[in-house]
């Protein structure tokens, strides 16, 4: 399987390449590939200057490549080096979205949106599902430890999502589609700025609507009576305000708002079965300006999740039922500026303060018991910043170095029900500090190949759900520990870019990264009422490494197309407390990744389509333990075509898993197979 997977690789790399230094060398339109890009360096650099790996999706690629049910991990699936999970489709409860093989961590990669993080304290998750792919301009994502410049939760890299500003007096769409599974929904977008020119008052307004009767993912051999269908019902808005004084310096105000239900699969008797809803909104102030060879930014954020889960089960005669409400607050302000000192050399030197805090409750339905917890997380970071280059530009380094200082406090727990009464109490306090180094340098042999190489420290502070909180997971009794320290990886990297034709760019990357302190769970020793007691520990070491190889060929000026492979292998080096899963796999880390794609523009019908193949992998079937089990490899395809038929007016088809592969991510729910969307939008 290994050599098959290998020649398959070469043999399309090869084909492939073939055929666009034939139509290379007859194209007369040249393909501008330089582009500007803000998340590597939080300056702005050409992205052939960025010494590291990052790759832009654009906002024609991806309304090329997906349809308004998808969401926008949709997207980032077909970039090297990153995983994604999403077994349920639009009904996942949320996506897994991590980078360079770094397990099912969400926690292990940053997410941004216009450059404030949205990554929750409680749980280091990102809730894709409250993204609106419409509001979109571009996503950019840095890949390798980042936390110098940003510093909690990059370990694995940054994905910065940038959304669109008006750029026209009046602009606006109307969408509206539907789908398998009597799936249905709208989008309207309306944008505008009075004045023409880079000055002014401008105002963007989006909403998103989309609900579905749903599946059944239980496999069939697993069905019993309560098994009833997946469902969603979700609802987006979002409002931007802003004033530009000049093209350099102006200020924003953005508001999101989502709300959503989504069944799990289970009914006994509550009305809509096992559901959860997902209530949030977030705000954020930003102004940014300059003066000469200064330039400054400033941003405060606020976000709540209000988060409610109706469980329930049935052992025999007893029913039970307990509903979560859980309030995740997160907050934060971000300041820096940058300053030219010589015409070669670049100083930015920054800081932030962000806080995340936890009020949670069990509240029992059948029993009048109850069980709460709650916590903070408060971090303060410093930063610098140096961009040198040399020899006229072809060399750039970049040296950065962050500090910063977390603090625990406030966390407590408390329970009515036997045995988890017995842990109640105040938690201790708890601080630490981490010092985040990265040192990196890019350069240019010619103008079509270039070579890079960097060293970087990442580190992701502890979720608040296990510095704070006790009681069942996976069955099995666990405890909160607020002792725990952050996780930490150093990683090098070196890479290649060669553009050997104008419309053909290869990229390949390998690093090797080395993690220590990772949180896994292990018996404590003690017991409550005869059963093992478990929580998270700071364990010894953990290697991870891997390669990606990029191609991006533009055929003609009507058809593009990539190609790339991802390698990756994360293990578990040394584990005192449990030494037995030494040299066991980090789950949700297939070894081999392989995406593809091409996009052919014509005066007909316009038409996509693209191919990923994820080779088998590791998920827990008790994480408490650390059991594991292998799924089993797959191939999917997702094909979209679209015309626009008037002014303004397109029709789009979007087919994703095309085959209707039923595939598995998890040990016992099965993928929603084919699903396709029919969508109207009216542009003006």
């Amino acid at each position: 399987m290994k050599r098959l997977v290998g020649h398959l690789i070469l043999t399309i790399f090869s084909l492939i390449l073939c055929i666009a230094t034939g139509l290379a060398e007859e194209a007369k339109k040249e393909i501008t590939l330089e582009e500007i890009v803000v998340t590597a360096t939080r300056t702005e650099r050409a992205l052939e200057e960025v010494p590291g790996r990052v790759d832009v999706i654009t906002k024609e690629q991806i309304a090329q490549y997906i349809g308004s049910a998808n969401k926008v991990d949709d997207v980032l699936r077909y970039i090297s080096g990153l995983t994604v999970v999403r077994g349920n489709g639009i009904y996942s409860l949320g996506a897994s979205t991590t980078l360079r093989g770094l397990s099912n961590e969400g926690a292990r990669t940053l997410v941004l949106i216009d450059g404030v993080p949205i990554n929750k304290s409680d749980t280091g998750e990102v809730n894709f599902n409250r993204i609106n792919i419409k509001d979109i301009e571009r996503i950019e994502i840095f890949k390798g430890p980042a936390s110098s410049l940003y510093g909690n939760n990059a370990m694995g890299g940054v994905i910065n999502i940038i959304t669109a500003k008006p750029d026209k007096p009046l602009k606006g769409a109307i969408s509206s589609f539907y789908g398998t599974y009597d799936t249905y929904g709208s989008d309207i977008e309306l944008s505008g700025r009075p004045l023409k020119g880079d000055s002014g008052f401008y105002a963007k307004g989006s909403a998103h609507y989309l609900n579905s009767d749903g599946y059944v993912s239980t496999p069939r051999e697993n069905r019993t009576r309560y098994t009833v269908k997946r469902f969603v019902e979700e609802g987006i808005g979002s409002l931007s305000l802003g004033y530009d004084f000049d093209s350099l310096n102006s200020i924003g105000l953005k508001v999101d708002y989502y709300n959503d239900k989504r069944g799990e699969g289970t009914k006994y008797f509550a009305h809509d079965g096992i559901h959860r809803d997902f209530d949030t909104w977030a705000y954020s102030l930003r102004y940014q300006g300059a003066s000469g060879d200064i330039k400054w930014q400033a941003k405060a954020f606020w976000q709540n999740e209000n988060y409610q889960r109706v469980s329930e089960s049935l052992r025999g005669t007893t029913y039970t039922r307990f509903d979560v409400d859980s309030d995740r607050t997160d907050m934060g302000i971000d300041g820096s500026f940058s300053t030219q000192i010589f015409p070669n050399h670049l100083l930015t030197v920054g800081g932030d303060i962000r806080e995340g805090s936890v009020d949670a409750s069990d509240i029992y339905r059948t029993s009048p018991d109850r069980a709460d917890n709650e916590g903070s997380l408060r971090i303060y970071g410093l930063w610098l910043q140096d961009e040198v280059s040399f020899f006229k530009e072809r060399l750039l380094m970049v040296g950065g170095l962050r500090f910063d200082h977390a603090k625990f406090f406030d966390g407590s727990f408390f329970s009515t029900v036997s045995p988890f009464n017995r842990l109640n109490g105040r938690q201790d306090e708890n601080s630490w500090s981490a010092i985040s180094p990265r040192l990196s340098a890019r350069y240019k042999w010619t103008p079509e190949l270039s070579t890079y190489a960097s060293y970087g420290r990442g580190f992701r502070a502890s979720i608040l759900d296990d510095l704070c909180r006790s009681g069942i997971m996976w069955g099995i009794y666990k405890v909160a520990n607020p002792e725990l320290d952050p996780e930490k990886i150093d990683s090098f990297e070196v890479g290649l870019d060669y553009s050997p034709l104008k419309r053909v760019k290869i990229g390949s990357s390998v690093y090797y990264s080395i993690g220590k302190d990772f949180l896994y769970y292990v018996p404590t020793g003690d017991s409550l009422s005869g059963r093992p007691l478990y929580k998270r520990e700071n364990i010894d070491r953990v290697i991870s490494y891997g390669m990606e190889i990029d191609a991006r060929f533009y055929l003609t000026r009507d058809i593009t197309t990539f190609l790339n492979y991802t390698h990756s292998k994360a293990e578990i080096d040394r584990f005192e407390q449990k030494p037995t899963i030494e040299g066991q796999t980090l789950t949700r880390t297939p070894k081999h990744q392989v995406k593809g794609g091409i996009t052919w523009l014509n005066p007909y019908v316009n038409m996509n389509f693209m191919g990923r193949y994820k080779s088998s992998q590791f998920v827990y079937t008790n994480e408490m333990t650390q059991t594991v089990d292998r799924v089993d490899g797959y191939v999917t395809f997702d094909a979209k075509i679209w015309k626009e038929v008037l002014k303004g007016l397109t029709l789009s088809v979007t087919a994703e898993n095309l085959f209707d592969k039923k595939y598995m991510e998890s040990a016992d729910d099965r993928s929603p197979g084919l699903f396709v969307t029919g969508e109207v939008t009216y542009r003006f």
